[in-house]
């Protein structure tokens, strides 16, 4: 690639991650000024969320930061080694970190005061949380599309771009779910026993991204396991599919029927992605069958398996999608 072309992915890559990072921060800033407004009754000082979010902040700068400074500086290192720095291995654990924290402050705020947030146009309002929450739908695409660079072959950046899109959905969904649980703004209560499914639903549609990372960094060796990389696709979608758009479905449902409450419009994209799930698990599956069937079929037959390795192997990157 010409040099103006490195320049300019640099640039993007850079613009990328600052742009994550402050609206993680920013995020962040926006819920702690709710913990210091408006949590009286909690057990938990507000100071506390401030230092747990430094960490993660700090966190994310050195994970963004510090493997493209020495890839930058030491150009020469070992291909393992460059390999070990990569940021994609970074990736899963930096959100892993900032999901667990901000699913620790949706059931505190849900707990001691969020449900009793009124309608209206203002920062300590239910519209207010629910547009601070919603960043982190752009949390999850920033920081995906930060290691966009980092992976290799056209496949795995295809697979990257629709991992971040759908996940990022996934997220919002979620938190569209919290919606059921504005009381005052609603005027409708709900069961102690429905508040904590729909707050657990939510938080494991934020942790579950952690995956798709996960998959993203087991391709990112020396030497990747593409059987390997299909069941994890398989086992992703399922994970999706029975965690995430049945349940959210269902509740969705319930509380149509039983609470007469509107339901949004990602009701609909639950119905999508249900099936949108069952025809990716069918479709991965034929790919492993073809794929065990044509080892299988290579290791019967010595001949064909050494007129096969004289042969060009050919890159998962540029496999049609």
């Amino acid at each position: 690639m010409p040099l103006g072309g490195n320049c300019c992915e640099t640039l993007v890559e850079v613009v990328a991650k600052v742009l994550c990072i402050g609206v993680l921060v920013a995020q962040q800033v926006l819920l702690d000024t709710f913990f210091f407004n408006l949590d009286a009754k909690g057990t938990i000082s507000p100071v506390i969320w401030v230092l747990l979010d430094m960490f993660v902040t700090l966190w994310w700068i050195c994970s963004l930061a510090m493997p493209m400074c020495l890839k930058t500086c030491l150009r020469k290192l070992p291909r393992k080694l460059l390999v070990a720095l990569s940021e994609v291995r970074f990736a899963y654990l930096s959100w892993v970190l900032y999901a667990a924290l901000l699913c620790l402050k949706i059931n505190h705020m849900f707990f001691f005061f969020a449900e009793d947030l009124p309608m209206r146009p203002q920062l300590f309002s239910s519209t207010g949380l629910k547009l601070t929450l919603s960043m982190a739908g752009v949390v999850f695409l920033l920081l995906a599309y930060c290691h966009h660079k980092e992976l290799k072959g056209v496949y795995y950046k295809l697979t990257m771009e629709k991992v971040a899109f759908s996940a990022c959905l996934d997220v919002l969904d979620a938190l569209m779910l919290l919606d059921f649980l504005f009381i005052r703004a609603s005027g409708v209560l709900i069961t102690p026993k429905l508040d904590r499914i729909v707050r657990a639903f939510s938080c494991i549609c934020i942790i579950l991204p952690t995956f798709p990372l996960l998959v993203l960094r087991c391709i990112q060796t020396p030497t990747p396991k593409h059987k390997l990389y299909r069941i994890m696709l398989i086992i992703q979608s399922l994970l999706y599919l029975l965690l995430v758009n049945f349940p959210l479905f269902s509740i969705r449902l319930h509380f149509w029927f039983t609470h007469n409450r509107d339901i949004s419009t990602f009701f609909t994209k639950n119905v999508i992605m249900l099936f949108k799930g069952v025809l990716e698990i069918i479709k991965e599956s034929m790919k492993l069958y073809k794929q065990q069937s044509s080892t299988s079929y290579m290791s019967d037959d010595p001949d064909v398996a050494t007129r096969l390795k004289q042969m060009p192997t050919k890159d998962l990157g540029k496999e049609d999608v």
